[in-house]
């Protein structure tokens, strides 16, 4: 009887994965072909958790549950998922909330403000390039260090320095050099990188950095994952020296810098050409 019972419970923890995987999570809709999950569709199509969508000559609408919308841009390739979309190749742009994060190469983009408008954009050499519409969106690598905090007018790009393998999952210390502006308070240094506007916290040289508050300077070091940076910083950096001067900014092997805003218009980019 208790082998019957189990077997039950098993069968019926299988059927509730089966099901789980059957539901929807959105629909998609195209102004020409497209492909889901290997199959090409003409117009609308459901969408499941782990669906693959790829655009051709047009864009893609995709509206997800919780009022995500997203635009996949021609030639464009995604991953959707309940809580995530994974760009593999081309642009898209998203309409969503904090909850809703976007995975391309390098980076992690999720929503600062609740109904942000953000648009990423794969480029040549696995550099990802953001651009904030309206809302601010964070930036992050793969294993959660923040790397900038992107504003709309103020584009950024991402890409792999190469040689570089990024910061080492569960700890380890990865490099950074950046510029910014050094302050301190209550007995704690912070720096402000200008580019990103991300605030670090200064350790292992404090006691000369006492006269510099207030100077731009360029500070290199290694991101420390395993202490608890003071508010308002995010990550610490174990200081190895400082300058006055800039630098490319460098953080856990990822360089940063300055985009150029492609991809702004992804929509009417994919509609189909009027007729003369």
């Amino acid at each position: 009887m208790l082998r019957k019972v189990e077997a039950v419970a098993v069968i019926m923890l299988m059927l509730s994965y089966a099901a789980a995987a059957t539901v929807s999570i959105g629909t998609a809709s195209a102004r020409g072909d497209m492909r889901v999950d290997n199959y090409t569709v003409q117009g609308n199509a459901t969408l499941f958790d782990g669906s693959q969508i790829e655009t051709g000559q047009a864009s893609a609408d995709l509206r997800l549950q919780k009022g995500i919308e997203i635009i996949l841009g021609r030639s464009s390739r995604a991953t959707l998922y309940r809580d995530r979309m994974v760009l593999e190749q081309g642009e898209t742009e998203l309409t969503a909330s904090a909850a809703f994060r976007l995975e391309a190469s390098v980076v992690r983009v999720t929503a600062n403000n609740l109904d942000s408008r953000w648009t990423v954009s794969l480029k040549p050499g696995n550099t990802v390039e953001v651009t904030a519409l309206t809302g601010a969106v964070g930036v992050t690598n793969e294993h959660g260090i923040m790397l900038a905090d992107v504003l709309p007018g103020q584009p950024l790009s991402f890409a792999m320095q190469q040689g570089a393998s990024g910061s080492a999952p569960g700890g380890g210390s990865s490099a950074f050099v950046g510029t910014g502006v050094l302050h301190n308070s209550n007995g704690h240094y912070f720096f402000t990188v200008t580019a990103t506007g991300v605030t670090y916290e200064l350790m292992g040289v404090e006691a000369k950095l006492a006269g510099l508050a207030g100077q731009t300077l360029t500070i290199t070091g290694t991101i420390d994952p395993n202490v608890a940076p003071v508010p308002p910083a995010t990550t610490v950096v174990q200081v190895k020296k400082y300058k006055k001067g800039a630098a490319a900014l460098l953080i856990t092997g990822i360089i940063v810098a300055a985009g150029i805003g492609a991809g702004v218009g992804i929509y009417e980019a994919g509609k189909p050409s009027a007729s003369p």
